[in-house]
């Protein structure tokens, strides 16, 4: 097994869709990986695995060989029940969730926003995790928080009161989204999935502090809580909604402040091709011209045009350091050879 000392985000390139796969560091028994993963992509035929396929891939990274190696999806998570962050569950509930055999069951819980919708393939994957006895069912709202290796996993969004919004006041799917801020040392990032105007004005308001805090000793130690100056700011920030016009504005990214920015979205030759109506609008120019207002250095990355993104935390900077650009299928020429020959 190859050891992890440091908090990985992989960006697996889905086209127009999202998967984030966490990998935190080492931690518990040995010869045992922690991951979670963050949204599925889409439910193209052409689509629908890759995010599965990564992860078998990462996984063959990372036992190196090693017969005792195994993983466990600390959760799993739809953020919002939008078809191109949901299309690929079903194929990846087929591998890695066994409602008859713990062992083979690799996820321990699963994240609901709470939103209702008459989704008939969303609905059926969230019977089938709620009928898994092995999986714990949560439906997370702002401000729950959870320890895994050294790493803080802070819900953002959705608001409680946006969730109390749900059934009645007609808030949108994409202002239902899970929102979440990762802490692994003095580096921090943000996952905004598809949060817009509604979501992020609660996000400002439910997260309201822009100075330090000293917390003082006491017996669960809070004087270790280190965090920065403001607490939405961070180095790194998966931008809402794939770069829509609709997902950000400037007043919200001065308070996050990133250095690095990834927008989950196809090419633009994949856009003419696929979704014609769509291209030039993701990113949309808007947005990439507020960046440039906002910060000219910031650095940008579009998972369509790079391939697949791993940004690594090492727990003393607060800015990511990209390690790596990887494929996900053996057929593309980037995918390591070494894995290519012990691919199933």
């Amino acid at each position: 097994m190859r050891p992890n000392a440091e908090l990985k985000l992989h960006f697996v390139n889905v086209n127009h869709g999202d998967c984030t796969i966490v990998e935190f560091p080492d931690h518990g028994a040995a010869h045992l990986a922690h991951l979670a993963v963050i949204d599925f992509g889409a439910k193209k035929a052409v689509d629908r695995g890759l995010a599965r396929d990564y992860l078998r891939q990462l996984a063959e990274l990372r036992r190196d060989g090693d017969p005792a190696f195994d993983f466990v999806i600390e959760f799993a998570c739809v953020t919002h029940p939008h078809d191109d962050h949901y299309g690929g569950l079903t194929r990846f509930l087929d591998l890695f969730a066994d409602p008859l055999d713990p062992v083979n069951n690799k996820i321990r819980a699963f994240w609901d926003c709470g939103f209702r919708t008459n989704a008939i393939d969303y609905n059926e994957g969230l019977s089938r995790v709620a009928q898994n006895a092995h999986i714990a069912f949560t439906r997370v709202g702002s401000g729950m928080e959870v320890e895994l290796g050294g790493t803080r996993v802070t819900v953002l969004g959705p608001s409680v009161d946006l969730r109390n919004r749900f059934d009645t006041y007609g808030i949108g799917k994409n202002d239902a989204s899970v929102v979440l801020k990762v802490k692994f040392g003095d580096a921090f990032a943000i996952l905004a999935a598809d949060a817009e105007y509604a979501s992020w004005g609660k996000i400002t308001e439910e997260f309201p502090r822009t100075q330090n805090i000293n917390f003082f000793s006491d017996a669960i130690g809070l004087s270790e809580r280190g965090e920065t100056s403001d607490q939405l700011k961070c180095g790194l920030l998966k931008l809402s909604h794939h770069g829509s016009k609709h997902g950000s504005s400037l007043e919200y990214l001065e308070r996050l402040k990133p250095r690095h920015v990834v927008i989950p979205a196809g090419s633009q030759p994949w856009y003419q091709a696929n979704l014609s109506n769509w291209a030039g609008k993701f990113p949309h120019p808007l947005i990439r011209q507020t960046l440039q207002e906002l910060d000219s250095t910031i650095d940008l990355r579009v998972t369509g045009e790079t391939g697949n993104l791993i940004y690594k935390f090492t727990g003393n900077s607060s800015t990511p350091r990209e390690v790596a650009v990887i494929a996900a299928r053996p057929d593309d020429p980037a995918f390591p050879a070494e894995l290519a020959a012990r691919w199933p």
